[in-house]
């Protein structure tokens, strides 16, 4: 079958996009139908799945406490503290229910997780560091998200085993680095990317044992 060139318009930012011949043979392939949202919503709907830069106060639902959750009020989620969630005084089988056959598997999957409470953070063992979520063993840090068993460190992600760090991404068993990514074993690096087993680097890039 020949296909040709086809412009549609998202269904969500109502901007016209192009599908392909070789997008559609795709399609065919898997036996699915061609997308209704641009290339952009598609890759924002996909990046939702988790969130690891930003908080949101929202509302406690058994309480009424404004807490700060990884999920913002839009999202239509029953949010609690993850003490209140891993405690005794509510019962996750009250919101059990049955499969509805006639409707999509999906849809009923969505409806079920805005009846059933979620914890606000997901976060575990940590000391002094209430602004920080997808974490576990941090301590005296501020804003680290996706972070594990790092001290005194500020604004990263995934920093692991890290201390005195601020502004990194991506970087582990380091000290005292500023403004770098991907680093590991590394000691007052600035502004240095990809390197390793390294101290006292500026504006660096692939550097190993300097």
């Amino acid at each position: 079958m020949e296909y040709q060139n086809e412009t549609k318009n998202c269904q969500n930012c109502k901007k016209d996009f192009t599908i392909e011949p070789e997008d559609f043979k795709f399609y065919e392939k898997m036996k699915v139908s061609p997308p209704t949202f641009c290339p952009f919503c598609r890759m924002q709907r996909r990046f939702i799945h988790r969130n690891e830069r930003k908080l949101f106060k929202v509302e406690d639902i058994f309480t009424g406490q404004g807490i700060f959750s990884l999920y913002p009020a839009e999202s239509g989620r029953k949010i609690i503290t993850q003490e209140e969630w891993n405690g005794d005084s509510w019962d996750a089988m009250e919101y059990a229910c049955d499969i509805d056959f006639s409707k999509p598997f999906l849809e009923q999957i969505l409806e079920l997780e805005k009846k059933v409470p979620i914890f606000n953070l997901n976060v575990e063992f940590m000391i002094d560091s209430p602004y920080s979520g997808n974490a576990t063993g941090l301590k005296n840090c501020y804003l680290c998200f996706n972070s594990n068993h790092s001290e005194d460190c500020m604004y990263g992600n995934a920093v692991d085993q890290c201390k005195d760090c601020i502004d990194n991404s991506h970087i582990s068993h380091s000290e005292r680095c500023y403004e770098s990514f991907w680093l590991q074993n590394c000691y007052q690096c600035y502004f240095t990317k990809m390197s390793a087993d390294s101290r006292n680097l500026w504006f660096c890039r692939d550097c190993v044992w300097m």
